[in-house]
């Protein structure tokens, strides 16, 4: 059986202006902290943002609505020079992080950072240049419920035994 959590967990783009509650924000960097890393370095941080003049400013980078209009934007970061494999574990840890969120009710959605982009919101998060990251991940309550995933979602033929 799949995890409820799993099953609930959908891309979130809209968010109601409920505030999201420090403990939860606490809850979903644990959990994001709990996931693997290569060699298990744990050299995943993260950046929690709720400022919304900094959330303006990652708009104007990122050019999508959630950025600015989302509570809280989380964005995980890691150290190039002591992780072994930065990028794995940043997308490990959010996918960590959008399961507990969604366990905690609230929504996520993964929006992608492209290298161009990342050094300008390096600049925005007073980052070192030698911090790698690869996305941010909108929190906020649904403003919208959105269906559970279901079988039709799930694809046998996408399994291939043995070999392809």
């Amino acid at each position: 059986m799949v995890l409820e959590s799993i099953v609930r967990r959908r891309a979130v783009r809209e968010f109601s202006d409920e505030p999201v509650l420090d403990e939860s924000i606490e809850d979903i960097i644990k959990a994001a902290q709990f996931a693997p890393t290569a060699t298990g370095k744990k050299e995943v941080e993260f950046v929690v943002v709720k400022d919304q003049v900094v959330k303006d400013k990652l708009f104007g980078i990122l050019q999508q609505d959630f950025v600015a209009k989302a509570p809280v934007l989380i964005v995980p970061v890691s150290y190039s020079k002591a992780a072994v494999l930065p990028q794995t574990d940043l997308a490990i840890a959010s996918a960590f992080m959008m399961i507990q969120a969604a366990e905690l009710g609230l929504g996520t959605v993964w929006k992608h950072i492209d290298p161009e982009q990342s050094k300008r919101v390096c600049q925005v998060l007073g980052l070192p240049s030698d911090y790698t990251l690869v996305n941010l991940i909108p929190v906020g309550y649904p403003l919208n419920e959105l269906p559970d995933h279901g079988d039709a979602d799930f694809s046998p033929s996408k399994i291939h035994k043995n070999i392809f």
